[in-house]
């Protein structure tokens, strides 16, 4: 496959981008905007190529832009340099995919299949299992002060980046091509209508809600799939899988605890993020929870859950339905903690383990009762979710400035006998 082919679909996928991106600009903002913008394009285009008179022409035009034309004309190549992104991430995956299709190219660098290809010759499996068994990897997550992108237009660009996928299907029908071709539409007409900048500071909730829905929208389904295949991988080639409560990953967060030059970030302001960080993990508990109880319809249970659940008729539902109204009762005083009020604590989960007790009691009697097959579904997922995540989603690290953390060691090395920490 040559250069010029295998770049074939990503021209085509920026080439009906930036088509609807215009069409978008023509219907939404009038045709001088979009004049101008294909007036402009077209002199970038000739300039690039090497022409010295469109790039004088392209200088003298930017320059006489009046007033109200610069942001729109600004807004549409940035809008358009967004797409290609869009257009080039999902070129990646595509030649990733197709690589790992063609059985002669051998596995793909950087993937799990290579390092453990690479590994394996020089390592006793068993010492690379453990190895691999035993790492404590954590990812923060900070806003950074240059992040600029709202939330809003982050759901709309991974919705057409989604959107992108389904159209690369080998069979699609005239009336699926159309039906993915409007939703881009849709979705691009949505975020040119959506104003890219903030119109107030965020506040370090603000942030923090940022990162829940990086987790939400991403890493919530990744880390599972990701876990799925590293215990695969470790099964083919150590003999030996990945253990169910396994945490190679976990993730932490600088968003409601970073003190280090932000007075906004304040003792209230991380408790608020933290309790933020529970609510959310208990909602998206609480969802696939709900999924579980429709797909865990059968009667055989082993003799632990019967003695959890009692004669119930169906015992799975049973369980996850205490589950999920427990899990109810935790969101609703989270809630009550959220707005300033102080609740009865009731039958609230405080900690990951009183989660995962039922759960893995399921799990256990579906193996043992012949239906492992459907524990190794959704419920692993869960477990293995819960264990990444536990109750908090991530953990807030608290940063500060080196010499309020001074002042505070030696207001305590003072108070127990130890003299002056900060000598």
């Amino acid at each position: 496959m040559t250069e010029n082919r295998s770049d074939a679909p990503l021209r085509e996928d920026i080439r009906q981008l930036g088509g609807l991106l215009g069409s978008t600009i023509h219907d939404q903002s009038g045709e001088r905007i979009y004049a101008t913008v294909e007036e402009v394009r077209g002199l970038a285009k000739e300039a690039r190529a090497g022409d010295p008179e469109a790039a004088k022409a392209l200088e003298r035009r930017l320059g006489e832009l009046p007033d109200e034309l610069i942001v729109p004309v600004v807004r549409a190549f940035s809008q358009f340099l967004n797409l290609a992104n869009i257009a080039e991430q999902h070129h990646r995956v595509r030649r990733s995919r197709a690589w790992i299709r063609d059985q002669e190219t051998g596995p793909l660098r950087g993937s799990l299949e290579e390092f453990f290809k690479r590994m394996l010759p020089d390592t006793d499996p068993a010492d690379l299992h453990a190895s691999v068994a035993n790492l404590d990897i954590e990812l923060v997550l900070t806003a950074h002060p240059t992040e600029v992108m709202r939330r809003s237009l982050l759901q709309k660009y991974n919705r057409i980046a989604e959107l992108l996928g389904q159209g690369d299907r080998l069979d699609p029908t005239p009336e699926e091509i159309e039906e993915v071709h409007q939703a881009l539409k849709r979705e691009i007409t949505a975020a040119w209508e959506t104003d890219e900048i903030r119109r107030r500071r965020p506040a370090p909730q603000d942030e923090a809600r940022w990162g829940l829905a990086v987790i939400e929208q991403t890493l919530w389904d990744v880390v599972p799939h990701y876990l799925r295949r590293l215990d695969r991988i470790l099964l083919r080639q150590t003999e030996k899988g990945l253990a169910l409560d396994a945490a190679p990953i976990h993730f932490g967060s600088w968003m409601g605890g970073d003190r280090d030059g932000n007075p906004r970030v304040t003792a209230n302001v991380t408790r608020e993020v933290c309790l933020l960080n529970r609510w959310k993990a208990v909602e998206l508990y609480e969802a696939e929870i709900k999924t579980l109880i429709e797909t865990l319809s059968m009667r055989c249970a082993n003799q632990p859950l019967r003695d959890w659940v009692g004669e119930a008729w169906e015992p799975y539902r049973t369980a996850l339905k205490a589950v999920r109204d427990r899990l109810l009762a935790t969101r609703y005083w989270l809630e009550a903690r959220l707005a300033g009020r102080r609740p009865a604590e009731g039958l609230i989960y405080w900690r990951a383990e009183e989660l995962r007790e039922p759960l893995f009691l399921c799990y256990q009697s579906l193996h043992q009762t012949g239906a492992g097959v459907v524990a190794e579904g959704q419920l692993k997922d869960l477990l293995r979710r819960l264990s990444v995540f536990g109750l908090t989603l991530m953990r807030v690290d608290i940063r500060q400035e080196s010499g309020r953390h001074t002042e505070a060691l030696n207001a305590i090395t003072e108070a127990v006998g130890l003299g002056q920490y900060a000598d």
